[in-house]
Protein backbone atom coordinates (compact mmCIF):
# COMPACT_ATOMS: atom_id res chain seq x y z
CA UNK A 1 0.00 0.00 0.00
CA UNK A 2 0.85 3.69 -0.28
CA UNK A 3 2.62 5.90 2.02
CA UNK A 4 0.90 6.03 5.48
CA UNK A 5 -0.26 9.07 6.44
CA UNK A 6 2.03 10.79 8.10
CA UNK A 7 -0.02 11.93 11.92
CA UNK A 8 0.86 15.04 13.42
CA UNK A 9 4.15 16.03 11.04
CA UNK A 10 2.67 18.30 9.03
CA UNK A 11 2.32 22.10 9.26
CA UNK A 12 -1.52 22.95 7.99
CA UNK A 13 -2.63 26.83 7.21
CA UNK A 14 -2.96 28.77 10.45
CA UNK A 15 -5.17 31.29 11.82
CA UNK A 16 -5.87 34.26 14.42
CA UNK A 17 -5.68 33.68 18.00
CA UNK A 18 -8.83 32.26 19.99
CA UNK A 19 -9.97 33.70 22.76
CA UNK A 20 -13.40 33.20 22.95
CA UNK A 21 -16.15 29.90 23.34
CA UNK A 22 -17.81 28.73 20.64
CA UNK A 23 -20.27 31.57 18.43
CA UNK A 24 -19.36 34.28 21.06
CA UNK A 25 -17.85 37.17 18.82
CA UNK A 26 -19.94 39.32 17.65
CA UNK A 27 -20.83 39.44 13.69
CA UNK A 28 -19.81 43.01 12.54
CA UNK A 29 -23.24 44.46 10.83
CA UNK A 30 -25.09 41.05 11.53
CA UNK A 31 -23.03 39.27 8.94
CA UNK A 32 -21.89 35.60 9.29
CA UNK A 33 -18.58 34.91 10.56
CA UNK A 34 -16.58 33.72 7.77
CA UNK A 35 -15.52 29.67 7.85
CA UNK A 36 -12.85 28.13 6.21
CA UNK A 37 -11.93 23.73 6.08
CA UNK A 38 -9.05 22.72 4.86
CA UNK A 39 -7.50 19.24 4.81
CA UNK A 40 -4.40 17.40 4.77
CA UNK A 41 -2.49 14.60 5.56
CA UNK A 42 -4.42 12.40 3.01
CA UNK A 43 -2.53 9.76 1.20
CA UNK A 44 -1.13 9.97 -2.20
CA UNK A 45 -3.53 6.43 -3.45
CA UNK A 46 -5.12 4.09 -1.10
CA UNK A 47 -5.97 0.30 -1.88
CA UNK A 48 -9.73 -0.63 -2.81
CA UNK A 49 -12.00 -0.85 0.47
CA UNK A 50 -9.17 -0.21 2.29
CA UNK A 51 -8.84 2.21 5.53
CA UNK A 52 -7.31 5.62 5.41
CA UNK A 53 -7.09 8.55 8.00
CA UNK A 54 -6.99 12.62 6.58
CA UNK A 55 -7.23 15.40 9.23
CA UNK A 56 -9.80 18.18 8.69
CA UNK A 57 -9.32 21.69 10.29
CA UNK A 58 -11.71 24.80 10.72
CA UNK A 59 -10.54 28.17 11.49
CA UNK A 60 -13.28 31.23 11.96
CA UNK A 61 -12.55 35.02 10.73
CA UNK A 62 -13.42 36.14 13.81
CA UNK A 63 -11.31 33.40 15.93
CA UNK A 64 -14.43 32.09 17.30
CA UNK A 65 -13.46 28.94 19.35
CA UNK A 66 -14.54 26.16 17.08
CA UNK A 67 -13.92 23.28 19.71
CA UNK A 68 -16.38 20.85 19.44
CA UNK A 69 -18.14 21.81 16.09
CA UNK A 70 -19.17 19.19 13.84
CA UNK A 71 -17.75 18.33 10.62
CA UNK A 72 -18.71 15.22 8.12
CA UNK A 73 -16.89 14.03 4.85
CA UNK A 74 -19.03 13.23 2.00
CA UNK A 75 -17.93 10.97 -0.97
CA UNK A 76 -17.97 11.71 -4.44
CA UNK A 77 -22.30 10.71 -4.64
CA UNK A 78 -22.76 13.30 -1.81
CA UNK A 79 -23.12 10.39 0.51
CA UNK A 80 -21.93 11.07 4.53
CA UNK A 81 -19.18 8.83 4.93
CA UNK A 82 -17.71 9.64 8.59
CA UNK A 83 -18.85 12.11 10.97
CA UNK A 84 -16.34 13.97 14.02
CA UNK A 85 -16.40 17.01 16.85
CA UNK A 86 -12.96 19.63 16.15
CA UNK A 87 -10.33 19.31 18.68
CA UNK A 88 -10.63 21.31 22.39
CA UNK A 89 -7.43 23.01 21.10
CA UNK A 90 -5.68 24.22 17.76
CA UNK A 91 -3.17 22.69 15.71
CA UNK A 92 0.06 23.17 17.14
CA UNK A 93 1.58 26.29 15.56
CA UNK A 94 -1.82 27.88 14.98
CA UNK A 95 -3.94 30.31 17.28
CA UNK A 96 -7.35 28.88 16.34
CA UNK A 97 -7.31 26.08 13.54
CA UNK A 98 -9.47 23.27 15.59
CA UNK A 99 -8.94 20.19 13.81
CA UNK A 100 -10.22 16.33 13.80
CA UNK A 101 -8.26 13.01 12.45
CA UNK A 102 -10.92 11.24 10.58
CA UNK A 103 -10.88 7.23 9.58
CA UNK A 104 -12.54 6.47 6.27
CA UNK A 105 -12.78 4.19 3.97
CA UNK A 106 -11.84 3.79 0.22
CA UNK A 107 -14.10 3.28 -2.09
CA UNK A 108 -13.85 -0.54 -4.53
CA UNK A 109 -14.18 1.43 -7.98
CA UNK A 110 -10.41 2.53 -8.91
CA UNK A 111 -9.66 5.75 -10.08
CA UNK A 112 -9.88 9.63 -8.61
CA UNK A 113 -12.61 10.66 -6.72
CA UNK A 114 -13.13 13.54 -5.25
CA UNK A 115 -14.76 13.57 -1.72
CA UNK A 116 -15.79 17.01 0.23
CA UNK A 117 -15.46 18.13 3.67
CA UNK A 118 -18.11 20.28 5.33
CA UNK A 119 -17.85 22.08 8.94
CA UNK A 120 -22.11 21.75 9.74
CA UNK A 121 -21.92 25.25 11.31
CA UNK A 122 -26.48 25.58 11.53
CA UNK A 123 -27.23 26.09 15.15
CA UNK A 124 -24.28 28.35 16.29
CA UNK A 125 -24.76 31.12 18.56
CA UNK A 126 -23.66 33.42 16.08
CA UNK A 127 -24.10 32.46 12.30
CA UNK A 128 -21.45 31.04 10.21
CA UNK A 129 -21.31 30.86 6.23
CA UNK A 130 -21.37 27.37 5.15
CA UNK A 131 -17.86 25.77 4.58
CA UNK A 132 -16.33 23.00 2.89
CA UNK A 133 -13.25 22.04 1.04
CA UNK A 134 -12.56 19.26 -1.59
CA UNK A 135 -9.74 16.51 -1.87
CA UNK A 136 -8.87 13.66 -3.72
CA UNK A 137 -9.01 9.84 -3.01
CA UNK A 138 -7.03 8.04 -5.64
CA UNK A 139 -7.89 4.62 -5.85
CA UNK A 140 -5.35 2.04 -7.24
CA UNK A 141 -4.18 -1.41 -8.06
CA UNK A 142 -3.84 -3.90 -4.57
CA UNK A 143 0.08 -3.71 -4.98
CA UNK A 144 1.79 -6.79 -4.90
CA UNK A 145 5.55 -6.13 -4.62
CA UNK A 146 7.59 -4.43 -1.82
CA UNK A 147 10.19 -2.06 -3.16
CA UNK A 148 12.76 -0.38 -1.15
CA UNK A 149 14.71 2.47 -2.17
CA UNK A 150 18.27 3.62 -0.93
CA UNK A 151 18.92 7.02 -2.07
CA UNK A 152 22.55 8.19 -1.31
CA UNK A 153 24.63 10.67 -2.64
CA UNK A 154 26.67 9.11 -6.11
CA UNK A 155 29.94 10.57 -4.84
CA UNK A 156 30.69 9.61 -1.16
CA UNK A 157 28.00 7.27 -0.40
CA UNK A 158 26.17 9.00 2.08
CA UNK A 159 22.58 8.56 2.87
CA UNK A 160 20.21 11.00 1.45
CA UNK A 161 17.39 11.71 3.89
CA UNK A 162 13.91 13.49 2.96
CA UNK A 163 14.26 12.38 -0.65
CA UNK A 164 10.74 12.15 -1.93
CA UNK A 165 10.13 8.78 -4.05
CA UNK A 166 7.55 8.24 -6.11
CA UNK A 167 6.41 5.61 -8.37
CA UNK A 168 3.11 7.29 -9.48
CA UNK A 169 0.54 6.99 -7.75
CA UNK A 170 2.55 5.56 -4.77
CA UNK A 171 4.94 8.06 -2.75
CA UNK A 172 6.92 8.17 0.58
CA UNK A 173 9.75 10.09 1.57
CA UNK A 174 13.57 8.33 3.01
CA UNK A 175 14.24 8.18 6.41
CA UNK A 176 17.55 8.96 8.15
CA UNK A 177 19.00 5.72 6.59
CA UNK A 178 18.03 7.05 3.32
CA UNK A 179 15.58 4.36 2.95
CA UNK A 180 11.84 4.68 1.79
CA UNK A 181 9.78 1.17 0.77
CA UNK A 182 7.00 1.71 -1.38
CA UNK A 183 4.36 -1.87 -2.53
CA UNK A 184 3.62 -0.97 -6.15
CA UNK A 185 1.43 -3.60 -8.22
CA UNK A 186 2.98 -6.36 -10.75
CA UNK A 187 4.48 -4.74 -13.93
CA UNK A 188 6.07 -1.75 -15.40
CA UNK A 189 6.75 0.81 -13.42
CA UNK A 190 9.11 4.33 -13.31
CA UNK A 191 10.80 5.49 -10.51
CA UNK A 192 11.32 8.98 -9.72
CA UNK A 193 13.61 10.23 -6.39
CA UNK A 194 14.73 13.69 -5.93
CA UNK A 195 16.58 15.17 -2.98
CA UNK A 196 17.20 18.78 -2.02
CA UNK A 197 20.27 19.81 -3.65
CA UNK A 198 20.52 16.46 -5.90
CA UNK A 199 19.53 16.16 -9.74
CA UNK A 200 16.35 13.72 -10.08
CA UNK A 201 17.04 9.88 -10.49
CA UNK A 202 15.22 7.97 -12.71
CA UNK A 203 14.67 4.95 -13.02
CA UNK A 204 12.42 2.43 -15.11
CA UNK A 205 11.59 -1.43 -13.45
CA UNK A 206 9.54 -4.18 -13.79
CA UNK A 207 8.35 -4.97 -10.75
CA UNK A 208 7.75 -9.19 -10.59
CA UNK A 209 9.07 -9.76 -6.98
CA UNK A 210 10.17 -7.74 -3.79
CA UNK A 211 13.25 -5.37 -5.16
CA UNK A 212 15.82 -3.17 -3.87
CA UNK A 213 16.48 -0.02 -6.08
CA UNK A 214 19.80 1.91 -5.24
CA UNK A 215 19.11 5.48 -6.46
CA UNK A 216 22.97 7.24 -6.78
CA UNK A 217 21.84 11.20 -6.79
CA UNK A 218 24.20 13.50 -8.41
CA UNK A 219 24.21 16.98 -6.87
CA UNK A 220 23.25 19.94 -8.96
CA UNK A 221 26.03 22.19 -10.57
CA UNK A 222 25.61 25.37 -9.99
CA UNK A 223 26.10 27.36 -13.14
CA UNK A 224 28.91 30.20 -12.84
CA UNK A 225 29.25 33.29 -14.89
CA UNK A 226 31.56 32.06 -17.14
CA UNK A 227 29.48 28.73 -18.05
CA UNK A 228 26.18 31.28 -18.85
CA UNK A 229 27.77 33.37 -21.24
CA UNK A 230 30.69 31.77 -23.09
Amino acid sequence: MGMTPRDDTREAPGAGRAETPPGVAEARGGEPHTTRVVVWDAPSAVERGACFHVRLGVACSARCRAAGWAVEVRDHEGERRAAARLSGEPWRGTDALYHARVALAAPRVEGLHTWKAVALTDGLPVAHTDAAACFGVRVAPAPDCLLTVVAEDAVGGNPVAGARVAAHPWRAVTDERGVARLRVPAGAYRLFVSGKGYETFRFDGEAQADATVRAGLVREVELSDADIWS
